[in-house]
């Protein structure tokens, strides 16, 4: 059999059940214009007041877990309003449940539309409701991404809705603020004596150009020249700095030029990480200077599309830091069944995870290439520079 023909009949068997929902349509509004002004540059914040607390003392490794889009809408919210302990996250839980921090980008509102969670006429509109904010406490989500193009899809109202849930349930956020101007600033979490500062911004917007739209001034954008202060104010300030972003092109196999040019951007500030997502589909993974950055982490908790495979199977990125500065990274890749991620198993498992190996190999290629090794505990595959040829 030949390759090609071997990664068609692994594909059918992963999203075997899976492939009948098709839920989105390819978004020409979506795409974002390179050349469009950037918004205007929001007013300085007073700074934040110093914590008397004393740090906890600092632990030898955190790991950390980043995952890509998050769909509570549509029948994932359905099912949350049917059952409100419903959880789209369980069958990963072991995965979850072994990080320190974990985040993911929430692609959806979560709020009271009175039983709709998708629009009766454009389903390129929808929400979560109100306990999705229970459904990420629960799933032990430590911050989501606020800063995408659906952040608006029911208003200005429901998106502060958005926030309180999130804050009601203990869920951080990054990348959108109530008052104007503070979507800039860093969500800074401490977890087992580390500071994390995370960064979110979105390069897609759904109503028309965001400079000319309400949204620019509560929800961040893609603009290095923003960023650009604040991420250098976190890099002194804390001991990791992570920029997750929204954007791309929807279901290509290989990042952008703009994508590209803002991660060369970011990581040249100073970022640990980059944590991208909005393709819908899984791409490679690059290195700057021994520091991570996913390009697109593709579906995590959303609807596979059934005319794009690949938007039914991703990974999410498990990055460890140890204190002494050594980082390691691995890809722990997964499949959707409907809306929810399943771990590799069965007899198809080792199938599934050498066409996994060998695909992200492929797409990682044109961002510099990564070496992916053998899959491990929960599939996981760890991932590093690519090493010269000739070199062990």
């Amino acid at each position: 059999m030949s390759r090609s023909a071997f990664l068609v009949v692994v594909l059918s068997l992963a999203c075997a059940g899976a492939c009948a929902e098709k839920s989105d349509a390819p978004r020409s509004s979506e795409v974002p214009d390179a050349a469009s002004p950037e918004p205007v540059e929001p007013p300085s914040s007073p700074p934040a007041a110093p914590s008397d607390a004393p740090r906890a003392p600092k632990a030898d490794r955190l790991v950390v877990l980043a995952g890509g889009d998050v769909n509570l809408g549509r029948g994932a919210g359905q099912a949350i309003l049917k059952d409100p302990s419903y959880d789209p996250f369980r069958v990963i839980a072991p995965l979850l449940d072994g990080a320190d921090l974990r985040l993911v980008n929430l692609e959806s509102q979560l709020s009271e539309q009175e039983g709709e969670t998708q629009h009766p006429v454009n389903h390129l509109v929808f929400t979560g409701p109100p306990r999705g904010a229970d459904v990420l406490a629960r799933a032990k989500i430590d911050l989501v991404s606020v800063a995408n193009n659906h952040a608006w899809d029911y208003g200005k109202s429901a998106f502060f809705q958005t926030l309180e849930n999130l804050e009601r349930a203990g869920v951080r956020y990054a990348g959108g603020s109530r008052e104007p101007g503070r979507m800039y600033e860093p969500t800074v979490i401490e977890v087992k004596g580390w500071k994390v500062a995370v960064f979110a911004v979105t390069d897609i917007w759904n109503q028309g150009p965001i400079q000319e739209h309400e949204g620019k001034n509560h929800v961040a954008w893609a603009a290095h020249k923003l960023l650009e202060a604040p991420l250098a104010k976190a890099r002194k300030e804390c001991d990791l700095v992570f920029v997750s972003y929204h954007g791309g092109g929807e279901y290509q196999d290989f990042p952008m030029q703009w994508t590209r040019s803002f991660v060369g951007q970011v990581m040249g500030a100073g970022a640990d990480a980059f944590f991208g997502h909005h393709p819908h589909v899984p791409h490679g993974v690059a290195w700057h200077g021994g520091k991570p950055a996913f390009y697109s982490l593709g579906n995590l908790v959303f609807a596979m599309h059934s005319d794009y495979p690949w938007t039914g199977t991703s990974f999410m990125a498990k990055v460890t830091y140890f204190a002494d500065g050594r980082v390691e990274a691995e890809a722990c890749p997964y499949s959707i069944l409907g809306h929810v991620p399943m771990p590799f198993d069965g007899k198809t498992k080792l199938a599934r995870e050498r066409m996994f190996r060998e695909h992200l190999k492929l797409v990682s290629a044109s961002t510099g290439g990564s070496e992916v090794g053998e899959s491990g505990e929960l599939s996981c595959m760890p991932l590093g520079p690519r090493r010269p040829k000739g070199k062990p």
